[in-house]
């Protein structure tokens, strides 16, 4: 069987048991709410509360109160009689209204006594309306009332035995009217319990109807997939073989047929990609270690690059003192041998005054001749510092402010036409781990750019400020490099591409682009530090240059 032929199927059954409930219940609930309703009007219009009872009731009280009335003022019926006339023909009018709309309950039989009672009354109430106009004596009047008065009672109490009778069966009527409400009462009880109990049954036989819907469910789906993914998961994570019977329907079937096919496949495929990825790996890892190698001689050519550009300033630097010691040494040529021909008594020999001036100014002559060959020695020992390179590209502890100050030495001919430089270099810095020809290219290219950003942004002839600091953060275990320059700062339109390789703000030919790259990339690949600036157009620019001392 197909997977739609079991959706089809069990979705059927469900949704069909559940409308069945749902009619059921339905039907029950309006079955009984019609009952509540015809027992809710019935209880409005039967017992006390019905129509009937309150007609009979009123003629029964009226009928009395008509021969109460009578009883209580005989000898004054004369100031009665017009009340007595309208209570008679009231009385009168709901006798004739019972008599026309409730032979049921108060037959014809029963209400002709009354009526009879009535007529009777009425006579005499006439009678004793005449006797009270009559123009006769004191003594025949009170002889004529009390022959009404005889009258009278015989009347009353024909009148009476009907209105008890009348009264009886109102009773009889009310009586029946609660036993009926009562009746339906129960019967609605008992109606509600019989649904409540059908509509349990259905749920319950409904709710049994899901839960073997939900196993079949689980047997034909669930837990065929279920076996499917565990047997695919050992297969793929732990490569054991797939072995699955095929169950369930019959797209699950087929899955578990081309899944074995596939995995198959898989196996002899990803053996292939395994050997394949093996040799990429080899290949790859070849060529990180080139490009490492290929990285560590950029920058160390572009440090010879720089070297190389800075040659002739250097060559300056150094042609100066030697010049000097040079001119000072022959100066001590001279006065040597006019110390030598005096002492052999030569006639070319230098008179006094000469060797005196020669004695005098001779110590000065040699102080500034060691003063030239120690700047020569400086700036020499500053270039091999510079441009030393590990052979290795290694990390090892290095006294960064000796490396910065050979750099400064490198680059002197860069900077002392155009800035004051000062360095404010930390005397507790400790020795930091890094490859230190890469760190000096660093500065070497920092402190040029400052320079040149100087030299650009003042007029010819007047000096800005350069000043280079380290510090170090025991607790944070870093040391900062910071390079400041007061020039013209770094305009805001290219402050985000400033590390980009080959990009420069300088003119075509003076800038390769490559030095902020290459020194975003010493600093953050090579020794996980981080490099920064802060800048302001007009005022200037600070570089940032963050090593881990770990």
């Amino acid at each position: 069987m197909k997977v739609r032929s079991y959706i089809w199927i069990l979705s059927s059954a469900s949704i069909g048991g559940a409308l069945l409930v749902g009619i059921l219940g339905w039907w029950m609930f309006h079955s009984t709410n019609q009952l509540a309703e015809e027992l809710k009007n019935e209880t409005e219009n039967s017992g006390k509360s019905s129509g009937e009872y309150s007609v009979v009731k009123d003629f029964l009280e009226l009928s009395r109160s008509i021969v109460l009335s009578l009883e209580i003022y005989p000898e004054n019926y004369a100031g009665i009689f017009g009340v007595t006339w309208d209570r008679l023909n009231a009385a009168k009018e709901g006798l004739n209204h019972i008599g026309e709309n409730y032979l049921k309950n108060y037959p014809r039989s029963m209400l002709n006594p009354i009526a009879n009672g009535l007529s009777e009354l009425t006579l005499v109430v006439r009678k004793m309306e005449k006797i009270s106009t009559w123009e006769i004596s004191e003594k025949s009047k009170y002889m004529s009332h009390n022959q009404a008065r005889s009258h009278f009672n015989i009347a009353s109490e024909e009148l009476n035995r009907g209105l008890n009778v009348l009264e009886q069966e109102a009773q009889k009527f009310l009586e029946n009217s609660r036993n009926s409400l009562r009746a339906k009462g129960l019967e609605l009880e008992q109606k509600k319990e019989s649904d409540l109990l059908i509509l349990i049954i259905s749920s319950v036989f409904y709710f049994i109807l899901v839960a073997i819907l939900a196993f079949i469910t689980y047997k034909s789906f669930a837990s065929p997939i279920r076996k499917l993914e565990f047997a695919a998961k050992n297969a793929i994570e732990y490569n054991h073989p797939f072995t699955l019977k095929e169950t369930g329907p019959y797209e699950i079937r087929s899955l578990i047929k081309r899944l074995q096919g596939l995995i198959l496949g898989l196996e002899s495929t990803v053996k292939k990609r395994t050997s394949s990825l093996q040799a990429k790996t080899i290949q790859l890892q070849n060529e990180m270690n080139q490009r490492k190698e290929l990285e560590t001689q950029l920058v160390h050519a572009q440090k010879m690059e720089a070297v190389g550009q800075l040659a002739s300033g250097i060559a300056h630097e150094i042609n100066s003192p030697s010049q000097f010691a040079n001119d000072n040494i022959l100066f001590l040529k001279d006065a040597v041998e006019g110390f030598i021909a005096k002492l052999r008594g030569e006639p070319t020999a230098p008179d006094l005054k000469e060797l005196q001036f020669l004695a005098e100014n001779a110590p000065e002559a040699v102080d500034q001749a060691k003063e030239g060959i120690s700047r020569i020695t400086t700036i020499v020992k500053s270039m091999k510092n510079f441009a030393y390179k590990d052979a290795e590209s290694a990390k090892k502890p290095s006294d960064l402010n000796q490396a910065i100050e050979s750099t400064i030495v490198v680059a002197t001919n860069e900077w002392k036409y155009h800035a004051e430089l000062q360095l404010d270099l930390d005397v507790d810095l400790p020795f930091v781990p890094c490859n230190i020809g890469e760190i000096n290219q660093v500065v070497l290219n920092l402190v040029v750019n400052g320079a040149h950003a100087i030299r650009d942004h003042f007029q010819e002839g007047k000096k800005g400020n350069l000043k280079v600091s380290t510090t170090h953060y025991a607790e944070a275990g870093c040391v900062v490099i910071s390079i400041n320059d007061n020039g013209g700062g770094i305009p805001a339109k290219v402050q985000n591409r400033i590390f980009e390789p080959f990009f420069t703000t300088k003119e075509v030919g003076v800038g390769t682009g490559q030095g902020l790259a290459i020194a975003h990339n010493v600093i953050v690949k090579s020794h996980s530090g981080q490099i920064w600036f802060d800048t302001e157009e007009g005022k200037g620019t600070t570089f940032f240059i963050k090593l881990p001392l770990n």
